[in-house]
């Protein structure tokens, strides 16, 4: 079974899977790294088109759309590490993703979460 996911036509640096930054599902009991939701099954697809194939431990960089301060397109930007989903809450969701700190200090100031504009 395949979950299709959004494609875009926003610029991105590299092919990226679509995560909807509003479904923020819970923050990692070590460093309080942010948990969203991501999956229902375990083919998705890419900015792309590409199907993927996910399992745990699997690294990603994600996507959403949205757009700046005059209304044009700029995307958000993260990175982080597929991990099967632990929340009882969520039963129909398969796999979660839990953000990873940015390698670099992007001028938007959040540690996990960036704007295409910021690179």
């Amino acid at each position: 079974m395949k979950q299709n996911k959004c494609t875009t036509t926003m610029p991105l640096d590299k092919t990226r899977i679509w995560i909807d930054f509003n479904e923020l599902c819970a923050l990692a009991k070590a460093d309080e790294a942010p948990i969203y939701l991501f999956s229902q099954t375990d083919i998705t697809n890419d900015s792309d088109g590409n199907d993927i194939t996910i399992y745990d431990g699997m690294e990603v960089s994600v996507f959403d759309d949205d757009y700046d301060a005059c209304d044009l397109p700029d995307a958000l930007l993260a990175d982080g590490i597929i991990v099967r989903n632990f929340l009882d809450q969520y039963p129909n969701v398969k796999w979660l993703i839990r953000l990873v700190k940015h390698k670099k200090n992007y001028k938007s100031g959040d540690e996990y979460v960036y704007w295409m504009s910021d690179l």
